[in-house]
């Protein structure tokens, strides 16, 4: 019985390493200029933005906006950055994201060592919002050394496969300083590095590179997912509002 577990558990691994590979490769591999091009085309002409916002467009990427190009490129400060990475433990996806996961290894009985019930949601819960708050840690630091702004802004685009698209695109991608992209380092070593500092706490059975690998795997894929709920949050929010 263990056995076969482990082997579902390399199978999931493998799939979810081959998504995020086919996807990286993707975002690498499309030139920037054609992608630039591409938004220049498909966006309406910019708005100005207005006065009030500027300053606080500088810590939160202006989520209700319907235009990506009202927030300028910026070189944030470390205070800053500071500011965003404490908020960010505010947002209900630190607290939803570790809680589905342990749900999901609780409907797997995975790790089998942690068993059911109440303790074994408690030990899978804890286990997935320390590998949150890590992840985070470590995405803060390397973004702050390479000068990325991995925070997603909406598209502003039209079309439900453009606007995922730029979704997806988002979760591999950060912004720089200047108003170009660069891959989402900061992402991936936060992802990955969680994935395998975990293993210092995961029992035998969840400790191998195996299980680190699908960790930070499904942690990038999890982000795509929030991504892809940010981008049309706000056409859901308006359809539900109408209803009543």
């Amino acid at each position: 019985m263990v056995k076969r577990k482990r082997i579902k558990t390399n199978l999931g691994a493998s799939k979810a390493i081959c998504v995020c590979a086919v996807l990286l490769c993707g975002v690498i591999v499309t030139p920037h200029r054609a992608l630039h091009a591409q938004q220049a085309s498909d966006l309406p002409s910019k708005p100005e933005p207005a006065a009030g916002l500027l300053e606080d467009s500088r810590l939160q990427p202006m989520a209700n906006s319907r235009n990506s190009s009202t927030v300028p490129a910026q070189r944030l400060t470390f205070s800053e950055r500071v500011k965003i990475y404490e908020h960010s433990f505010l947002k209900p996806e630190s607290l939803i994201g570790p809680a589905l996961g342990a749900g999901i290894g609780q409907w797997r009985d995975i790790p089998p060592e942690w068993g059911q019930g109440a303790d074994g949601y408690g030990r899978r819960f804890a286990s997935g919002f320390g590998r949150s708050v890590i992840a985070r840690t470590i995405a803060f630091g390397v973004a702050a050394a390479d000068g990325e702004d991995s925070r997603f802004v909406p598209s502003g685009e039209t079309g439900i496969w453009r606007r995922t698209r730029h979704a997806i695109t988002a979760t591999f991608v950060s912004r720089t300083p200047g108003g170009g992209s660069m891959p989402a380092f900061s992402r991936f070593a936060g992802a990955y590095s969680a994935g395998f500092i975990a293993n210092a706490w995961e029992p035998r059975s969840a400790n191998s590179t195996g299980d680190a690998l699908e960790r930070g795997s499904t942690a990038l894929l999890s982000s795509v997912g929030w991504h892809v709920f940010q981008e049309f949050w706000p056409d859901i929010r308006t359809a539900l509002h109408h209803q009543h």
